[in-house]
C-alpha cells in the first residue's frame, strides 16, 4: 500500500474493510487505538534519532567552525557551495525516496540537513548579499536543527547587526541544538574576534500559534524568518501573519514540492497577495534522479528596504 507506519496501515484498513462492518461508537474506539500506535511509533522513533544525535554532539562546533572559516569568495561560490560545503555539513536520511542517490553517502551524517544542495547552495548566496542590517533571526519549525544552525552562523557572518537567533518547535531542544547553544555562551580565551561576536540563543518548545511565541514575536521583532513547521495551509500561513509586520525577510519552504501541496498553493497565493509590499525570489531547481518536484526556498523581501535580488 506504500504507507510510512503502523498507525497509517491499520487506518486504511479500517477505512477499507472494518468500518462498514461495525457500529459509529466502535469505530471512534478503533480510531482512537490506531492513533495511539501512531502516535506511539512517532515518540519511540523521536526517542531513537535523539540517541543516535548524542553522539554526535562534538560534530557542531566541528561545523560551526567551518561555516565561519569560509572565505567571502567561498560563500558567492553557489557550485563549491552545493557539491562541496554543504553535503560535508551532512544530509538527512529520511524519507530518502525524495532524495537523489548521488548524494547517499552524505546522508544520516553532521547537521542533518533536510534540504537539496542545490536549492540551499543558491539561496546561501543569496543571503550573502542581502542580510547586512539583518538583526534577529527566527525559524518556526527547526526540528533536528541543522537548518537552524546553519542559517544562524551565515547571518552572524554577513550581518552586522545580528544579536539573536529564535528556534520554535514542539518537540525539547535537539542534542545538536543544545550543544549549540552551548557553543553560543562559550567564551575562550585568545578567540578569533569574530568568533567572540554574540548571540543570544532562545529555544521555545511550543506551538507557533501559542501566546508565548506570540510574546517573543512581539517584543523580540525577527526581520529574518524561516517558516518551516506546520505545512497545512492554515497554519502556513498563520506563521506568515504572524511575522508579517515586523520581518524584512520571510522564506517560505517547501514551495515547489509535490509532497507539500498546501504549501506550494500558499506560496503561489502569496506572491500575488504581497506584491504591493514584498518582492520575490525562488530557489527551486530538482534532481532530474528523483523525477519529482521536492522543497524548494521561497523568499520575500521587504520592497522598502531595497534588498537586491535575482
Amino acid at each position: 500500500m506504500g504507507f510510512s507506519g503502523d498507525g497509517e496501515v491499520a487506518m486504511e484498513i479500517l477505512r477499507r474493510f472494518v468500518k462498514p462492518l461495525v457500529p459509529p461508537l466502535l469505530t471512534a474506539q478503533i480510531r482512537h487505538y490506531t492513533e495511539s500506535i501512531r502516535h506511539y511509533s512517532e515518540a519511540n522513533q523521536e526517542r531513537l534519532k535523539r540517541a543516535q544525535f548524542e553522539n554526535l554532539r562534538g560534530i557542531v562546533s566541528e561545523k560551526v567552525a567551518a561555516i565561519r572559516s569560509l572565505t567571502p569568495e567561498q560563500c558567492l561560490d553557489a557550485d563549491y557551495l552545493e557539491n562541496d560545503f554543504v553535503p560535508l555539513l551532512g544530509l538527512n536520511d529520511e524519507a530518502l525516496n525524495d532524495y537523489p542517490k548521488e548524494l547517499r553517502s552524505h546522508y544520516g551524517s553532521g547537521l542533518h540537513l533536510w534540504q537539496y544542495p542545490n536549492q540551499l547552495a543558491k539561496f546561501l548566496v543569496w543571503m550573502s548579499g542581502n542580510v547586512r542590517e539583518i538583526r534577529c533571526y527566527m525559524e518556526i519549525g527547526c526540528r533536528w536543527g541543522g537548518m537552524f544552525i546553519l542559517l544562524s552562523e551565515w547571518l552572524r557572518k554577513h550581518s552586522v547587526c545580528m544579536q539573536t537567533a529564535i528556534a520554535v518547535d514542539i518537540i525539547s531542544p535537539t542534542p545538536l541544538i543544545d550543544e549549540y547553544f552551548k557553543l553560543l555562551y562559550d567564551k575562550k580565551p585568545n578567540a578569533n574576534p569574530d568568533d567572540e561576536r554574540k548571540i543570544e540563543p532562545v529555544y521555545i518548545p511550543e506551538f507557533s500559534t501559542s501566546e508565548e511565541v506570540k510574546r517573543v514575536v512581539e517584543r523580540l521583532k525577527p526581520d529574518f524568518v524561516f517558516i518551516d513547521g506546520d505545512h497545512s495551509l492554515r497554519g502556513a500561513l498563520s506563521d506568515h501573519m504572524l511575522v508579517r509586520d515586523f520581518a524584512r525577510v520571510i522564506v517560505h519552504h517547501d514551495v515547489h514540492s509535490d509532497s507539500c501541496r498546501d504549501t506550494t498553493m500558499l506560496w503561489n497565493v502569496l506572491r500575488q497577495l504581497e506584491h504591493h509590499e514584498f518582492a520575490c525570489c525562488q530557489f527551486v531547481d530538482q534532481y532530474k534522479s528523483v523525477g519529482k518536484n521536492i522543497n524548494g526556498f521561497g523568499v520575500m523581501y521587504r520592497r522598502a528596504f531595497a534588498l537586491g535580488a535575482n
